[in-house]
């Protein structure tokens, strides 16, 4: 199921939460819609399974208008971050609500419903808990179930807000992989939210970064990562430097702001070339990345450097208090500054 979303807008009061949205979505396609609070991505998610009403705009599903349709004519499989499964009734039951509440006409049997329910336990790997409740269940598992119950309707378009969000570091891991490997044997057009750009990163085909309700690049992960088309992109995807004033000297306009990413910093024991006298704050070992925190003495400004351990084997140790010497390489610059607002965060500098 190929979605096509052309001018979408949407306002909450006098709040604008998404802005004039163009997005082709691919059948079969893996989208994150990834972005900072308020960015409007969750807003873009129920506009697309029909929870919300547009302002303006269309949206067309196989290319055929759907702006009107009701959830139920849309078809798509909802995943909440919360789960929204009920309590009082077992695993069995949650998955299988969908089908049962259908009208009469199009109702399963409640044979090709068991069926149904057991392929699906099946396919999240949680066959032994179906008479279980969800009290019973840990955070991942509960999570699971969602999914389950979203495909037991067979949707055209699964729809996913920020679904591990509440789950710890270990098993977001294990559902990232297993949700991927999901999607690949299912081929269904999935667009899943998160904050997350690690998450983006690793699961997504497409990634469309967000931001105060605008769409500022889609592409592959790759794309984005290595050719950002702004500063708000860079900054956003992954650790960042910011170089302003004396720290960028080899730029004339002092609007400007330079980026670069702490791997891409050289540190060394000896001055070479035009590498930066500094000082080491800090050293972070987490396990196979060494994140060395450091201020220049020219300009006092901290910065980040990072290596793996091998190459911190061969440079270091290094302890606080020792001389090194940066090179800078790869400084990315942009123009003209803006302000970026993000809910509960204050502003945010960066630039186009």
């Amino acid at each position: 199921m190929g979605i096509k979303i052309q001018k979408v807008s949407k306002a909450f009061g006098t709040f604008p939460a998404v802005k004039n949205v163009d997005l082709d979505i691919q059948s079969g396609g893996f989208v994150a819609l990834l972005g900072p609070s308020g960015s409007g991505k969750t807003t873009l998610l129920r506009l697309i399974a029909g929870l919300e009403a547009l302002d303006s705009g269309t949206i067309h599903f196989n290319d055929m208008d759907y702006t009107q349709k009701t959830v139920k004519e849309r078809k798509v499989g909802f995943v909440f971050q919360n789960y929204a499964l009920f309590k009082h009734m077992t695993i069995f039951d949650n998955i299988s609500f969908g089908l049962k509440v259908r009208p009469r006409k199009t109702r399963p049997s409640k044979k090709e419903i068991k069926e149904k329910v057991e392929e699906l336990l099946k396919l999240v790997q949680l066959d032994h808990l179906a008479d279980r409740y969800p009290s019973q269940l840990s955070g991942g598992q509960r999570q699971r179930i969602a999914l389950a119950r979203a495909l037991a309707v067979e949707p055209e378009v699964l729809l996913l807000d920020e679904p591990f969000g509440a789950l710890d570091a270990k098993v977001r891991q294990e559902l990232r992989h297993w949700l991927r490997e999901i999607h690949q044997k299912l081929n269904i057009t999935t667009v899943f939210v998160t904050h997350d750009q690690e998450e983006a990163l690793e699961m997504a085909d497409t990634v469309v970064v967000m931001n105060q309700g605008r769409i500022e690049q889609i592409g592959t992960p790759e794309e984005v990562y290595q050719n950002p088309s702004n500063a708000f992109v860079y900054s956003f995807l992954g650790r960042v430097n910011e170089l302003r004033g004396a720290a960028l000297s080899h730029v004339n306009d002092k609007e400007k702001i330079g980026f670069i990413r702490p791997h891409e910093i050289e540190l060394r024991k000896i001055q070479l070339g035009n590498s930066i006298q500094s000082e080491v704050s800090h050293v972070h070992v987490i396990g196979s990345t060494v994140r060395i925190e450091l201020r220049r003495l020219d300009t006092n400004d901290l910065f980040e450097a990072e290596m793996n351990t091998d190459q911190y084997k061969e440079k270091g140790p290094f302890k606080k208090g020792d001389i090194l010497y940066a090179e800078f390489k790869n400084i990315v610059v942009f123009g003209q500054e803006y302000e970026i607002s993000q809910t509960g965060k204050g502003k945010l500098r960066a630039v186009y």
